[in-house]
């Protein structure tokens, strides 16, 4: 009875072990992941700010106006549009400057101006060097301003955090799958013996890796929940810790990590011990040892 004690707690310690492990590099990922829904969020709204600046000509007719404001409102690449009339723009620039500009030219020399942001898609600077110069032809239209220096500094930053990101996210994929099989492959080693005794008396191999593919399902189901539980902790940290870092990684675009994470866990886990049995299953008895 000792011995069998001793036995169901070797096992249980190397199960765990498993499921410790595999929860470990499971929080990994989801962690990288939350990292790299962060950072294409923050980019989105960079990119989203992005845009183009329309001046009309101070004397520019009602209807110029309505036609202007329908041509951006229908335009694909518009993101948010901002009308500001030409009295408005006079105002903020006399209270900017604080002098009266009608007492001194008797005339207001502002024209209306609408602020567009442009869609993520289209926040590239020769995508907006073609619209701004197709509406710089415009009748009524007196000047169209962009800083596509800034665009080009934001792609640029875009395109070299993604090229480091991928190749780190593919490395930690491989990294985690070798982790996880050898950790497997250890609990299925302990069992050796008895996988050997189970051919002998007949049993076929599907029936031999059934028990071992559901202990690995199981692992990693719970490896994979506890994983989302302190991943979550942690995202719920970091949104007490700093509230506008919520907006960048909210739990609605995390929705998808968690059963990714159960799902990761259970194909790794069950993949890794079908190998792992199937490679006892092929060994003698001498080479068990």
């Amino acid at each position: 009875m000792k011995k069998n004690n001793l036995s169901g707690k070797t096992i249980f310690g190397k199960q765990l072990m498993a499921t410790v492990s595999v929860m470990i590099v499971l929080l990994i990922l989801g962690l990288f992941a939350a990292f790299a829904i962060g950072a294409g969020q923050f980019s989105n709204s960079l990119k989203s700010r992005m845009g183009f600046t329309v001046v009309m000509n101070d004397d520019v007719s009602p209807k110029a106006l309505e036609s202007m404001q329908k041509m951006l409102t229908t335009a694909p690449y518009a993101g948010t549009i901002t009308f500001t009339s030409a009295d408005e723009v006079m105002s903020g620039w006399e209270k900017e400057n604080g002098e009266d500009i009608m007492a001194v030219l008797g005339a207001n020399p502002f024209g209306a101006q609408y602020e567009v942001t442009v869609t993520p898609e289209y926040a590239m600077s020769d995508s907006l060097e073609a619209i701004t110069a197709s509406i710089g032809t415009i009748p009524g239209v007196d000047e169209v301003s962009t800083t596509t220096e800034v665009v080009d500094v934001i792609n640029r930053l875009v395109d070299i955090i993604t090229m480091i990101f991928l190749p780190l996210a593919l490395a930690l994929l491989l990294v985690s799958g070798v982790l996880i099989n050898n950790t497997i492959r250890l609990t299925v080693y302990s069992s050796r013996f008895l996988i050997h005794t189970m051919k002998l008396v007949g049993a076929t191999g599907a029936f031999i890796r059934r028990p071992f593919i559901h202990t690995g399902i199981i692992n990693g189901v719970t490896a994979g929940i506890l994983a989302g539980i302190i991943l979550s902790l942690i995202i719920s940290g970091i949104h007490s810790a700093s509230p506008d870092i919520s907006g960048f990684i909210s739990w609605t675009s995390m929705a998808w990590v968690f059963p990714a994470m159960i799902v990761l866990g259970v194909a790794i886990c069950g993949i890794a011990a079908a190998l792992a049995t199937n490679k006892y299953l092929r060994l003698g008895y001498d080479e068990m040892f």
